[in-house]
């Protein structure tokens, strides 16, 4: 089995991800808290261990007794592997260590969209813009977020006994999804080369926002509960939340505050006239 003697393992201490990821690192393996340093915090010599331009896209592991560095993917499944035999067995596999690799690099790549740094200061740990990593994140967080909003839409049937689960699901698709939609093509057209990142911190604000109403949609199946006032105080709550990490991620990106308020009113018309479309409409 492989083991972490003489190895250092390097974290972005100004990446809010890697730092929570670290700190489970800790609470559930027996990995001592000295084998995990901030970036931040090496000296000249194991600065020296570490390649930079990879550093900056992927966390590195060092070997202290003149052994190679390794980066990444490759480092996780190897400290992994000094866990769990199982894991180091599954890992070995082509198919499973690409699939591994994919969604490391997708999370590397854009861990800076999901959540952004605890600082502005300019250092060579923000990751590379690579289109098609950033694509795989947008698809995946909405890929999660129309399901997420399906299951709302079931969730609220009760309230609507003659809608079947499929219209109730796609009836909330549409009265939650238009803005969205029309936000996006909004910043496609306008914001040119940033585009991308943007409609990236908008998949993550869109995440946000659904997992706040997971509590309700728990409630609601588990218990059988139908009181109106809760998930209206949830989508509230979502809302407000969203709104907040909406102003604070154009400040981030130095964009347009209109940004904000044109996201914001396109969420609330076009859910209205929908609304209105389906239930009041006769």
């Amino acid at each position: 089995m492989k083991t972490l003697l003489n190895k250092i393992i390097v974290y972005d201490s100004n990446c809010r991800i890697c730092t929570g990821l670290k700190d489970k690192l800790l609470q559930f393996t027996s990995i001592e808290e000295e084998r995990v340093v901030a970036f931040a915090l090496l000296n000249d010599e194991l600065i020296r261990k570490i390649d930079s331009d990879r550093f900056k896209n992927a966390m590195a592991l060092i070997d202290v007794q003149n052994g190679d560095t390794i980066y990444g993917s490759q480092a996780i499944a190897y400290i992994f592997s000094t866990q769990n035999q199982l894991i180091e067995k599954l890992l070995s596999l082509k198919q499973a260590y690409r699939l591994f690799n994919f969604l490391y690099q997708t999370l590397a790549y854009n861990r800076y969209i999901i959540a952004t740094p605890k600082s502005q200061f300019a250092c060579d740990c923000f990751p590379d813009k690579v289109i098609r990593f950033r694509i795989a994140y947008i698809l995946q967080a909405t890929s999660l977020s129309v399901f997420l909003t399906c299951i709302f839409g079931i969730s609220l049937k009760g309230f609507f006994p003659a809608l079947s689960n499929g219209q109730a699901a796609m009836q909330m698709l549409l009265m939650a999804g238009t803005g969205w939609v029309i936000q996006i093509a909004l910043a496609a057209i306008c914001l040119r080369d940033k585009a991308i990142d943007y409609i990236g911190h908008l998949a993550s604000i869109m995440v946000v926002g659904l997992l706040i109403l997971v509590p309700w949609m728990l409630i609601h199946f588990i218990a059988g509960v139908n009181l109106y006032y809760l998930p209206l105080i949830s989508v509230l709550f979502s809302s407000w939340y969203m709104l907040k990490m909406h102003l604070h991620r154009i400040n981030y990106l130095q964009l347009p505050k209109w940004l904000s308020v044109s996201w914001f009113i396109l969420l609330q018309i076009t859910a209205v006239c929908w609304v209105y479309y389906f239930h009041f409409n006769n």
